[in-house]
């Protein structure tokens, strides 16, 4: 009889159990990612900056990530899913960490009204209607409410979206149509010598007429066809009046005698905040070396103050429109820049009862980009006249009337970055900005020139 020996049950090592383990998770990852892709992106930019000119006051030396940078610094978050059929969906959410990064600035800190007035309502009525009013209207931009400082984590791009063959629907807070034109006639971008700013200072050059983003907007591309696409960018905005509540019982008698009325101190916040309407829309045609667009920049009328209350001071502003179109054309490693806008800058908010005149503007810009190896090499000329400003230098009469020894701005920049791969570069910038007009101290951020050189270090991720 012959025997056969029985079989082994079969028995499980550690190494074994672990490997089960790792197989099931990435079995679980594979089916997910099948549907759904999450990704981390960004850039990082530190620049050593020295700035010099004439305007005294923003002289002085730095290591950040705003002065004197080539990019901006960003961290993004993109969940994206394919819905089948060609379609995505995704969700992206840009961290702006220059702030943090430059002074490790935390949480935002928040002031209320009422301990602006020793903290009761009758310390409020102790001040006279006048008085109350224009400070209750002027306490950080919000009554009974709070005021925001600068926090350390900022916002940069955001939205849903959903693209597909139709084209593609963004929600939220993408990058403008104004932007991605002058991205078109700009190599070096919005970084230094770039002349999207002057300087650095807001409202300038470029980002004069151009808004780099819109609050609560929705933007639409369409399908390229022949190299050709459209683009709608639509903010309803916001432009109600001021309500007020009676709720709040407020004792006490002005200087003058008469009683103080508690709806002058108690304005209602809104549900959605008044903001201007506004309104791009661009068309863009792509094929071989040619890139061109155009965009169309339009802002409604805004009669009531902008923000949660309209309480403030600022309670009209005109219609504004302007047209942007740029250019560029790559002959092997040398590429060609150009651009022009012609209409209004973005009007700030006039003075109480009175509508505010639009300001009148037109621009050039001339670029290139020479490749040499792993070395670009760039260079940029940015002009921007406004007319129809009442100038506030001293000697120059406030007629209303162009006045080129004023009002015409420029900005030289210059550019060399070694790219030490795909995701890392060094390089060094020089930038100046002429505000067109001797420097003025009664006039610091209008007057003067402003120059910048500087040496630094960016990594994509």
């Amino acid at each position: 009889m012959e025997v056969v020996p029985r079989k082994r049950r079969p028995y499980s090592t550690l190494e074994k159990l672990e490997m089960k383990k790792t197989l099931v998770a990435v079995a679980a990852l594979s089916a997910v990612s099948a549907f759904a892709q999450v990704t981390i992106t960004g850039n990082m930019d530190f620049a050593g900056a020295k700035v010099g000119g004439s305007q005294a006051w923003a002289m002085g030396s730095t290591f950040s990530q705003t002065v004197g940078t080539a990019s901006t610094s960003v961290i993004n978050l993109d969940a994206v899913e394919d819905i089948g059929g060609g379609t995505k969906v995704t969700a992206h959410y840009g961290l702006d960490p220059r702030t943090l990064s430059n002074d490790g600035l935390a949480v935002t800190n928040n002031t209320g009204m009422v301990s602006s007035y020793g903290g009761t309502s009758t310390a409020m009525a102790a001040a006279t209607a006048a008085t109350a009013t224009s400070a209750v209207n002027g306490i950080i931009g919000s009554v009974g409410g709070q005021a925001n400082t600068a926090t350390g984590l900022g916002r940069d791009e955001l939205y849903v979206g959903i693209a597909g063959s139709f084209g593609n629907l963004r929600l939220g807070s993408p990058n403008s149509i104004g932007l991605e034109t002058f991205s078109n006639a700009s190599p070096g971008g919005t970084g230094i010598g770039g002349g999207y700013t002057g300087g650095g200072t807001a409202g300038t050059m470029t980002n004069s007429f151009v808004q780099t983003r819109y609050s609560r907007s929705a933007r639409y591309d369409s399908p390229v066809m022949s190299g050709f696409s459209a683009s709608l960018m639509y903010i309803p905005g916001n432009d109600q009046s001021a309500t007020f509540s009676n709720t709040v019982a407020i004792t006490g008698a002005a200087a003058s005698g008469s009683a103080v009325t508690p709806a002058s101190f108690v304005p209602n916040a809104y549900l959605i905040l008044n903001a201007r309407a506004a309104s791009e829309y661009g068309l863009k045609y792509a094929n071989g070396p040619l890139t061109v667009m155009y965009t169309n920049i339009s802002q409604g009328l805004q009669v009531n103050s902008t923000g949660w209350y309209a309480t403030g001071s600022n309670t009209k502003a005109a219609k504004t429109s302007a047209n942007f179109i740029t250019a560029q054309y790559a002959m092997g490693n040398t590429t060609f820049y150009v651009g022009m806008n012609d209409g209004h800058r973005l009007a700030p908010l006039g003075s109480a009862g009175t509508a505010t005149d639009t300001v009148d503007s037109k621009g050039k810009r001339y670029a290139v980009k020479q490749v040499i190896g792993q070395t670009d090499l760039m260079a940029t000329l940015t002009t921007q006249e406004a007319l129809g400003v009442t100038s506030s230098v001293a000697g120059v009469a406030g007629t209303g009337a162009y006045n080129t020894a004023v009002l015409k701005a420029k900005v030289l920049g210059l550019r060399a970055q070694y790219n030490l791969s795909k995701t890392a570069a060094v390089y060094a910038g020089y930038e100046k900005y002429s505000t067109g007009a001797a420097y003025d101290t009664t006039a610091l951020t209008t007057t003067g020139d402003r120059t910048i050189a500087s040496m630094g270090l960016r990594k994509s991720f």
